[in-house]
């Protein structure tokens, strides 16, 4: 069976170009577009199978907006963001072509498939969400099938929440008045960890992680999770009651590593 032709938008880096790749070594024709190349948006979307929207979550509403309607039934769009609800159902909206959301659970540069897991989202269609499925599975990724609303609840922890609390630090070091620089040499290798993840999400792209926290629609819940946290403990942390403090943590374990059933 000859493999689709694949036009990736926003394949020149990133996610886009580790799809691109996977593609491309299947033998799949694929054609890249970015801000630089020859090839357009426009002209992937009239010419290829399947056309995925890989541009930064920002700017992915207004190409899917811009390419949605020049596709026809036939085809498939996809888009590989971080956030499920609002792609997927502008997609369905401005498109008649077969739909699917994904999400790869991890950066371009993850090595092992076997390690890594694929959120895929139903839209509109069976016939390339299962080519799709297929392509990942066989490539030895893990496929995790979830309605979109089911992925960004899970994201609202997994990425929104935990980046949220990587922000809080990073914010509260600051505002006690120390840099990074001045706690350097008394830093425990826990804290040089922790240190390292606020100084790559403060510097390398921090429109990124705003974005996820920004567009997942359980943000409000969750914040509000975060700031009834932070309440209780405000009373043993408070008080110095370090057995309080014990038995707050350890009631927490017990609902998060407890066996499974």
């Amino acid at each position: 069976m000859t493999e689709p032709s694949v036009g990736i938008i926003g394949g020149t880096n990133g996610m886009g170009r580790w799809l691109a790749e996977l593609l491309a070594a299947r033998g799949c024709r694929v054609s890249v577009t970015g801000r630089k190349t020859a090839v357009t948006a426009a002209d992937a979307a009239r010419s290829c199978d399947v056309v995925v929207v890989a541009v930064p979550i920002a700017a992915t509403s207004d190409v899917i907006a811009q390419v949605g309607p020049l596709l026809q039934s036939s085809q498939a769009l996809m888009d590989l963001t971080s956030l499920k609800e609002e792609p997927v159902a502008l997609m369905l909206s401005s498109s008649p072509a077969e739909v699917v959301g994904c999400h790869p659970l991890f950066g371009p540069q993850a090595a092992d498939p076997a390690e890594h897991s694929i959120v895929l989202c139903r839209g509109r269609g069976e016939t390339w969400y299962a080519w799709m499925k297929a392509v990942f599975e066989q490539a030895g990724y893990t496929v995790l099938e979830k309605t979109p609303a089911e992925h960004d609840r899970v994201m609202a922890v997994v990425q929104a929440l935990s980046h949220l609390n990587t922000i809080a630090l990073g914010m509260a070091v600051a505002a006690a008045g120390f840099s990074a620089a001045q706690l350097e040499p008394f830093a425990t290798p826990v804290f040089k960890t922790k240190m390292e993840l606020v100084k790559k999400v403060f510097t390398e792209s921090p429109e990124l992680y705003a974005d996820i926290i920004a567009g997942n629609p359980n943000r409000r819940e969750v914040f509000a999770v975060y700031e009834n946290v932070l309440r209780t403990l405000s009373e043993p942390v408070g008080s110095g009651d370090g057995k309080k403090l014990k038995h707050a943590m350890e009631t927490a374990a017990e609902k998060l590593f407890a066996p499974k059933p």
